[in-house]
C-alpha cells in the first residue's frame, strides 16, 4: 500500500511523534522513508536571515535517518531552504519528486478555523496534495476517568 514515505519535521513538540509514527508506518508496510525539514529564512531590510541555525536543522534531518536506520528502515533525508510561508510548497514538490505515497507530519491540534486563519503549514499540505497525509498530535493525549455507573435497578 505504502512504498515511499515522507515524513515533514520541525524541531517543535508537535512533530515529535512524526519520526516514530512514520518509522512503524515504514516497518509495517516495508517501505522506505524521507525525512524532510524544510528550514524556512525571512527577510530583513538589508538581508535574509534563518529562523533556525544551519547546523540545528542538519542534526535534525540526520538524527531522524540514523534512527529510522537504527529501526532497520531504509532511510535519507534532506534540508530545504524556503522562504517563511512556503514550507507547504516545499512539502508538496518533495513528494511530488519522489514519488511518494503518504506524509506523515505532526499538527498542534488547532480546530479547522484557526488553523485555516494562522495558516497551519499542515492544513495547507493537506489542502495541495493528492495523497494520503497522517496527523500526529504531539503530546500525549489526555486519558479521561470514565463515568460513574449508576444502577438503576431497584
Amino acid at each position: 500500500m505504502f512504498k515511499h514515505i515522507l515524513v515533514a519535521l520541525d524541531a517543535s513538540e508537535c512533530s515529535e511523534q512524526a519520526l516514530p509514527t512514520a518509522i512503524e508506518i515504514a516497518r509495517k508496510f516495508e517501505a522506505d522513508l524521507f525525512v524532510l525539514h524544510v528550514a524556512e529564512h525571512d527577510r530583513g531590510r538589508a538581508a535574509a536571515y534563518s529562523i533556525e541555525s544551519p547546523a540545528e536543522a542538519t542534526r535534525l534531518v540526520g538524527d531522524a535517518v540514523q534512527t529510522a536506520r537504527k529501526a532497520g528502515i531504509s532511510a535519507n533525508g534532506e534540508l530545504v531552504d524556503k522562504a517563511a510561508g512556503h514550507a507547504a510548497q516545499a512539502i508538496q514538490e518533495a513528494a511530488a519528486a519522489r514519488d511518494i505515497d503518504l506524509i506523515v507530519m505532526g499538527s498542534r491540534g488547532l480546530s479547522d478555523g484557526l488553523g485555516f486563519l494562522v495558516g497551519s503549514v499542515t492544513h495547507k499540505v493537506m489542502q495541495k496534495v493528492g495523497i494520503p497525509v497522517l496527523v500526529t498530535r504531539g503530546g500525549k493525549p489526555a486519558m479521561k476517568k470514565p463515568a460513574a455507573v449508576r444502577s438503576t435497578a431497584g
